[in-house]
């Protein structure tokens, strides 16, 4: 990959927790209306970094989220931002790992995962 591309790798938080406890509840209707907003969320999210930031989408699963982009913009507000819209679109947070390799926007993954969720951090430990 170039040296002047970042890959951008996001997880919703805590999101099969809440489909179990809806499903535990008995709740289809409720698993199903999540559902559809973390799906619904995503989608926004990926048409907003194609067409904001030129991002070249690789996959868009679950609740994950994973694209390619320059390394010139100030791409930790930006994700931030989305992480906020996601909050707002599904009472949850979502974190993002950013590198240059996948490898490295994924060991950023876990490290905001395991931070306190909710958090954008690159690689090397720099967090929004």
């Amino acid at each position: 990959m170039s040296d002047n591309l970042l890959v951008c790798v996001g997880d919703g938080d805590n999101i099969g927790d809440v489909i179990d406890f809806h499903l535990l509840s008995g709740n289809l209707e409720e698993a199903s209306k999540f559902s559809f907003q973390v799906k619904s969320a995503l989608e926004d999210i990926a048409t907003l970094a194609k067409s904001q930031i030129k991002a070249s989408l690789v996959y868009v699963a679950g609740d994950d989220i994973c694209f390619i982009v320059s390394d010139d913009l100030k791409i930790t507000d930006v994700l931030t931002s989305y992480s906020e819209y996601f909050l707002k679109k599904t009472g949850k947070t979502m974190s993002f790992g950013v590198g240059r390799t996948s490898v490295e926007a994924l060991i950023s993954l876990r490290t905001a995962k395991v931070s306190g969720k909710g958090r954008v951090i690159a690689f090397g430990g720099n967090q929004a």
